[in-house]
Formats: C-alpha cells, sequence, structure tokens
C-alpha cells in the first residue's frame, strides 16, 4: 500500500508560486506516494502569530486543525516554517480543551524533505533518476526554522548529494538567516536588506549557478535581491532541483 498525503501548499506558493506546489506533488508522486489537496485551504495563521495578533492566529489554527482532523494521513509542507509553527506553536496558544485534535494533527505534519527521509526512509534518490540530465552546480541555503526548531538540516543536503548530476557547493554561514523572516522584512527593511546582501555574497562566492532552500519565502527575498543586482544566479525550491534531476519534466 502507497503512502498517503495531503499537501498543504501555502500562502506563499498558492499565491505566488503555485508551480512549485504542483513540482512538490509530482515528486512525491515519483517516490510513490498518494498525494491529495484540500481544496480549502487558507493559511496556518503564522503571520498573525509573529505579529502578536494570537486571538486572530487562533482563528485560521482551529480551521487548520478541523480540515484535517481525524484523518488518517500525513499532512505535508513544502516550508520549514509554516511546518514549525503547526507542529510547535499551535500549541503555544491553543490545546485540546481548546481545538479538539491539536495534537494528532500536529502529529502527522511534516515538511517536504522531511518527510521524504524520516517518513519513507529515502535519502538516496540515484534509483529515481532515469535518463541524462544536465549537470548542474547548486548551493543551499538553511533556513532558519527547518533548521532550528525542526531539526532538520543534514537530510536535504544528503537528498541532492545523491543526485548524480548535482554538484553541492558549500555556502560560507549556510545557517545564516537570509534576513526575510515574514513580517521583519517589512518592519526592518534596512537590517532585512543587509541580512540578504550578505547571503547573496556567499552565494556568489561559493561559484554556484542554482541556489536552493526549502523556503520560498527565504528564496524569494533572495531572488529579489539577485534580480536587483543582475546576478546570474538562479533560484529554485529543493522539489524543482530534484524534480529536474530526476528529469520528470520530460515526463509530465
Amino acid at each position: 500500500m502507497s503512502a498517503k498525503v495531503s499537501l498543504f501548499a501555502t500562502c506563499i506558493l498558492n499565491n505566488f508560486y503555485p508551480d512549485v506546489a504542483f513540482s512538490v506533488v509530482r515528486v512525491l508522486s515519483k517516490l510513490g506516494v498518494d498525494v491529495t489537496v484540500r481544496p480549502d485551504q487558507t493559511c496556518c495563521g503564522q503571520p498573525f502569530f509573529n505579529s502578536g495578533h494570537w486571538n486572530d492566529s487562533s482563528k485560521l489554527m482551529r480551521k487548520f486543525v478541523e480540515s484535517y482532523s481525524g484523518g488518517q494521513e500525513d499532512i505535508v509542507l513544502p516550508s520549514g516554517s509554516c511546518t514549525s509553527m503547526v507542529r510547535n506553536h499551535y500549541l503555544e496558544v491553543c490545546n485540546d480543551d481548546d481545538i479538539g485534535g491539536i495534537r494528532d494533527v500536529s502529529g502527522r505534519t511534516f515538511e517536504f524533505t522531511e518527510y521524504i527521509t524520516r517518513e519513507l526512509g529515502i535519502s538516496d534518490l540515484t534509483p529515481f533518476q532515469s535518463g541524462i540530465t544536465e549537470k548542474i552546480n547548486v548551493t543551499y541555503h538553511e533556513s532558519c526554522h527547518l533548521k532550528r526548531e525542526l531539526g532538520v538540516s543534514s537530510e536535504p543536503i544528503d537528498l541532492l548529494r545523491s543526485l548524480e548530476n548535482v554538484t553541492v557547493m558549500d555556502m560560507d554561514q549556510s545557517e545564516v538567516c537570509c534576513g526575510f523572516g515574514g513580517t521583519f522584512a517589512t518592519k526592518y527593511p534596512e537590517i532585512s536588506t543587509a541580512m540578504g546582501e550578505e547571503k547573496v555574497a556567499n552565494i556568489v562566492k561559493s561559484g554556484a549557478d542554482i541556489v536552493t532552500a526549502s523556503d520560498m519565502s527565504c528564496l524569494m527575498h533572495i531572488d529579489g535581491l539577485i534580480a536587483r543586482e543582475n546576478i546570474p544566479v538562479k533560484s529554485m525550491h529543493i522539489s524543482q532541483v530534484i524534480e529536474q534531476s530526476l528529469n520528470m519534466e520530460s515526463q509530465k
């Protein structure tokens, strides 16, 4: 029996990068996972939570939990920050007395690369590669929530290194924040930009053609600075790098 998951695409993907959500579905399907998507999904509540509006955030938490409560499938999110919000912060605001099923739902929620490596037990993607694909030099940015709040650090890099056509270029201070931080970027734009510029300098120094990460919010921030400076580096979510490397684009 194949694994079954429900994809929670996140606000960033729904509104700005739907192609990444489709990529995640295709990669998981290639790995033998049956993927469904709930059409009524909205937001996990993180922006309200980070801004201190916990009452407003709790309304979105309730919708998330009620939508997935009682299900048997795992919930996969292509975002470390949104996954951490559900798993680590829902219980800061609410408990099972407030929202029934919150522990069950949060316990079935996983970030994309975490799900592949820890739940599916796949760290080597070589068996899933087919045909010859273009060799690419990739550097990886470690998003803060994924590394620090979920403890997922080596897993995404292991997946990238397992791909025969991918050379992972080490980045100085890859674990340092890119400066986005959600509402941080709007409240403190000068600091956010300075942090982002330092991140971009390290990306360029790595010599990579592509910068990848597990959070499109980080890549949106990084890509904006790259575009502004006309730097010839492409940003891609890790699912897109994997999809391209598995030569799946020709199979659509």
